[in-house]
């Protein structure tokens, strides 16, 4: 190696041989006694340069809080809080032109987004004193776009629940009925936005984080292709799955606020395929055309799961069939393979967050790496695993299973994830968008707070059927309210029910261009 250096006494005082010996023992291996204090001066040189990258400053984006200044930050009490749906409280005003995309629109943003000298919670207790020292590129992008940032909506237990109950702050409510979930993992977007507290939120979509708390909240969400926006400056598990997005009550404002966030950042590595923002489609030119000519695809496989409640099934499929009268082809379309995409994502996701998300062990990337953060995750000791939610657990210890005792099967399903995005982009040359329920069952009631690992973890069973599919090809979909069912458990009580609409890579035109021509036909609520 041309940069070995020979190791001074003082780095061998900073790293012995019997550390050597340990790092080596770590992996159930062994070096010859012989050896040992050859490898001991090797290693230790090592020490020079950790010493060297320790001294210098961390290069992170510049972030100028003098145009933005951040106001009146604090964490709201509850009075200020009904629905438990903000984490912090802070107003950044955006620039102050009339003209700009989004002048005079309200935002709230997840808890695991970076703003600067803002408080992280990130949905846990496992550290309380994280403060990022930048703005995500998405915060910097909406500002500069003319919006108010009023604050952090919580995000679930280290961004990792697809209900609204595992927060160290506590359960977040679902907009139409108190003690029923709203989704997670951007649980606060969806309550703020559908009680219309914001006029919009920047979500993430690891699986579906996203899409589960529009559908439970009926607000517009959508997860846009893999590496359209930047996730610069937000909280990673894995970066296969990460995309963030934006959450409104209407097609038309997602459209505007995507086109203000997305395109590359020349940090994302992701991005390689993505365009510059100024040379992104006009997302909007799309709203009005309406869908005649088009062609709607049913996706059959996304019916037939157990899991679906038969009448948020035929919700669905009324409202993918009312394309007819807008002049659609409706048709059914089959993807056999969309039956075994969560347990491919199973045997992919889980490693990779064990290793990135909780053991601070991502590596592999040109981006921005949020080295606060892994310090304050780093090490993993038995307190913070103590107070680490069940559903991060299990993905902690599902991942760390998967790598001891299956070592080559995270490979097989990265090369199954090619795979499924051919096969939808083939689905995909027939039709113009394919239609699912975003979820398979309306909202449901809250884990009681002394619930165990089991009860917690039922709660969102079988959530993701038709969400994690397309975080793993990549494809961009949207969730769309399109009437109610009652609660499984209370015929007065009236929850949303979501359609998702899935397009071809980079394609959020026309499945915006579908979602508002549906949204403008017929109101949801009336249904």
């Amino acid at each position: 190696m041309a940069t070995l250096a020979a190791a001074s006494e003082a780095n061998k005082a900073q790293i012995t041989a019997q550390d050597v010996v340990d790092i080596v023992g770590s992996l159930n291996l062994s070096l010859p006694e012989s050896d040992v204090s050859q490898w001991h001066d090797i290693i230790a040189s090592v020490q020079e340069s950790i010493d060297v990258v320790n001294a210098l400053p961390d290069y992170v984006p510049n972030t100028d809080t003098d145009q933005y200044p951040r106001q009146d930050v604090h964490r709201p009490t509850p009075e200020e809080n009904p629905g438990n749906a903000w984490a912090w409280k802070v107003r950044i005003e955006g620039d102050k032109d009339d003209s700009a995309i989004l002048s005079g629109v309200t935002f709230a943003l997840k808890d695991n987004i970076a703003v600067k000298d803002v408080p992280m919670l990130v949905g846990t207790d496992v550290f309380t004193d994280y403060i990022p020292d930048t703005d995500a590129t998405v915060v910097r992008r909406i500002l500069k776009a003319g919006g108010t940032i009023e604050g952090k909506a919580v995000c679930e237990n280290l961004s990792l629940c697809a209900s609204s109950f595992s927060a160290a702050t506590g359960p977040v409510e679902n907009p139409y009925a108190e003690g029923y979930t709203a989704g997670g993992s951007s649980s606060g977007c969806g309550h703020l936005v559908g009680a219309a507290k914001v006029d919009a939120g920047i979500g993430g979509d690891q699986g579906g984080s996203i899409r589960f708390p529009a559908s439970y909240c009926g607000i517009v969400g959508m997860k846009p292709t893999w590496g359209l926006v930047p996730w610069t400056g937000i909280m990673t598990h894995d970066p296969v799955h990460d995309t963030a997005g934006p959450m409104t009550q209407t097609v038309a404002l997602n459209a505007k606020v995507l086109q203000a966030i997305a395109g590359r950042d020349d940090i994302d590595d992701r991005q390689y395929a993505a365009p510059l923002p100024a040379d992104l489609p006009n997302y909007s030119d799309s709203l009005e055309k309406g869908v005649a000519g088009l062609r709607i695809g049913i996706l059959q496989e996304g019916f037939d799961f157990a899991v679906i409640d038969p009448r948020v099934k035929q919700k669905v499929l009324d409202a993918a069939e009312r394309f007819k009268s807008l002049g659609a082809e409706v048709l059914p379309i089959s993807v056999p393979l969309h039956t075994q995409a969560g347990h491919i994502v199973n045997c992919a996701l889980r490693p990779t967050a064990s290793q990135q998300g909780y053991l601070g062990k991502a590596c592999g990337r040109r981006a921005l790496y949020m080295t606060g953060l892994t310090e304050k995750m780093s090490p993993l000791t038995q307190d913070k695993f103590d107070k680490m939610f069940s559903t991060s657990k299990f993905s902690l210890m599902s991942g760390l299973y998967v790598w001891s005792k299956h070592p080559a099967l995270y490979g097989k399903a990265m090369n199954l994830y090619r795979r499924l995005r051919d096969e939808y982009d083939a689905a995909l040359s027939q039709v113009d968008v394919l239609i699912t329920p975003t979820t398979p069952y309306v909202a449901n009631r809250h884990a009681a707070r002394d619930a165990g690992p089991a009860e917690q973890m039922a709660k969102s069973r079988g959530v993701a059927v038709n969400t994690v599919c397309f975080n793993a090809s990549g494809h961009p979909a949207l969730s769309l309210p399109i009437g109610y069912c009652s609660a499984e458990d209370d015929d007065s009580i009236k929850l949303p029910v979501g359609m998702q609409i899935v397009g071809g890579m980079f394609q959020e035109e026309m499945i915006y261009r579908v979602a508002a021509a549906w949204e403008k036909a017929f109101d949801w609520k009336s249904l």
